[in-house]
């Protein structure tokens, strides 16, 4: 093999081994008017509401709009257009990794006329196959987690299987424990943090503190090509982002030895070797 060859089949190689997972959103649909006429042009802007952070796009001629690379949150969505009532729609929430299609019908009047739309049913995915469990925020911050290693909540997930054993190897972090499989361990899992390759064998290279964590999103069957680096589970994490609020947190961990029975397998292993020293009659320290 050539030199160049050789070079061009390593680049082929480095950028298979550097995916990368998109944990962002996606929000998109249709603007129409009462008789179903695309309204063409007209701006819609997409709010995070927990930043301000503000994305503005145009309906195409066939009255459709996307805004992409939204991160996970609560957004507003107001859309706006001469001859109809300025359209309002709050309380959407936007998972990691989510793609959400909402349409729009505009009402005639004038666009100092506002027309809200609040506490609608929770929007369904309807554009993907995909199963799973979504990890948010509250759950991160209301289910007491040992060790506060937030992918223990992973076995809240219908079909996911574990290992049993944690290994510890440093505080909140499980290093190559918390080892989970699906299918029955055929296969590789996928794991990503902000979109960036997160993969330490069968579990998370890193396992970030419960309170920087945004949301994390655990994707068992059905995910799509931009997912299927693995046949395994795909886990998509989020660290949290800074709002408008001033906010914070405290979070206290306490380990009490005398409360914390050992493993089975790690008190059967401790007295079969102390057994074993009697049988040959050492019985102290060092014998």
């Amino acid at each position: 093999m050539s030199l160049r060859s050789t070079l061009i089949a390593l680049f082929l190689f480095s950028a298979a081994a550097t995916y990368a997972q998109e944990t962002h959103g996606y929000i998109g649909g249709r603007v129409v008017d009462p008789q179903s006429v695309p309204v063409a042009g007209c701006p819609v802007t997409v709010t995070h509401i927990g930043t301000g952070a503000t994305t503005r796009v145009e309906a195409s001629e066939s009255g459709y709009y996307e805004a992409n690379l939204l991160p996970p949150g609560t957004y507003e969505i107001t859309v706006t257009a001469p001859g109809f009532k300025q359209l309002v729609r709050k309380g959407i929430a936007l998972p990691v990794g989510a793609r959400l299609n909402i349409d729009f019908t505009l009402e005639l009047g004038t666009v100092n006329e506002t027309v809200s739309i609040t506490a609608e049913t929770p929007l369904l995915t309807t554009n993907s196959g995909s199963s799973g469990t979504v990890m948010d925020s509250r759950i991160l911050n209301d289910v007491p987690v040992l060790n506060n290693m937030s992918l223990l909540l992973a076995e809240l997930t219908p079909g996911v299987q574990s290992s049993g054993v944690n290994s510890w190897v440093s505080y909140h972090s499980g290093g190559g424990g918390l080892v989970y499989s699906i299918n029955g361990g055929v296969g590789g899992n996928d794991f990503a943090l902000d979109g960036v390759p997160n993969n330490g064998g069968r579990s998370a290279a890193v396992i970030p503190h419960t309170e920087t964590i945004s949301e994390f999103k655990m994707e068992t069957s059905g995910f799509d090509s931009s997912l299927g680096h693995s046949t395994g589970i795909t886990v998509s994490m989020m660290t949290k982002s800074g709002s408008n609020q001033l906010h914070g947190s405290l979070t206290e961990t306490h380990w009490n030895q005398q409360w914390q029975a050992a493993p089975f397998f790690v008190r059967q292993t401790y007295y079969t070797n102390i057994a074993g020293g009697e049988s040959q009659g050492r019985y102290g320290a060092g014998q």
